[in-house]
This record gives C-alpha cells, sequence and structure tokens, in this order.
C-alpha cells in the first residue's frame, strides 16, 4: 500500500502482511491521465492492487482525489485503459531531482480493475 514512502518500513505491519501487498517495479512504464484535466500527470513506476507510485515532472498536490485513467500497451492491435479514482498520499523529489515521486492509494477501483491490476503485475512485473 502506498500510504508512506515505499522506502520507509512500517513497523505496524508483519512480514506476512507485507508480503500479502506484493508490490511490482514495473518494466514498462504505463501513461497516467488525469482525466478532469485532460493532462499526463506521468508514470506508473510501481504497482499494487492497493496503490501505485507516479513518477512525474510536477510535484502532485497531496490528500486530493483525482479521476485517473491508465493507459495500457495495445494487444492484438486493441489499446486498454484502466479507470480510477486515487488519493495522493506523499511526494518527494525522486532520485533524479528533475522528477517527482508521487504515492496514490486507489480510492474507488472496480473489482474488474482490480484483476486487470494483478495481471498487470504479473505480466510486466518484477518479482520483489
Amino acid at each position: 500500500m502506498y500510504v508512506q514512502k515505499p522506502f520507509i518500513s512500517n513497523e505496524q505491519l508483519s512480514p506476512a502482511e507485507k508480503r500479502n501487498l506484493q508490490r511490482r517495479h514495473l518494466l514498462y512504464y504505463l501513461r497516467l491521465w488525469d482525466t478532469e484535466k485532460n493532462m499526463l500527470l506521468g508514470h506508473v513506476a510501481d504497482v499494487s492492487v492497493n496503490g501505485l507510485m507516479l513518477v512525474g515532472e510536477m510535484q502532485i498536490p497531496l490528500n486530493n482525489e483525482y479521476q485517473l485513467e491508465m493507459k495500457l500497451p495495445a494487444a492484438e492491435g486493441k489499446a486498454e485503459t484502466l479507470k480510477f479514482k486515487a488519493k495522493s498520499c506523499w511526494s518527494s523529489n525522486d532520485v533524479n531531482n528533475l522528477f517527482f515521486d508521487t504515492g496514490f492509494q486507489f480510492s474507488e477501483i472496480s473489482d474488474a480493475t482490480v484483476e486487470r491490476v494483478k495481471d498487470l503485475i504479473e505480466e510486466y512485473g518484477l518479482s520483489s
């Protein structure tokens, strides 16, 4: 879950609970759009079924809910997008100071989208 920065350990979770929230660093950076402002926010760098980490050129305001759309790679000539709401929980400079990392927690997401996120973790992710 991306309520805190991923590099900060969460003492409240047991090792078993941490394993249940498997996070995957994606091999393919998926584009993430703010559909209300029709603008690209950045690229998904890390994802779990509870949230995601975005890498972008601008710092995202905290504690705001966003209507988001994730653009997926075209499969068999068909483009696919996932739509959901997520709340911005934290933001900080990336390792490259030209970019910002922002953690989002899913606030409204359909069961079908959760299943597709699980598929994406398997299809494009690395083992943690």
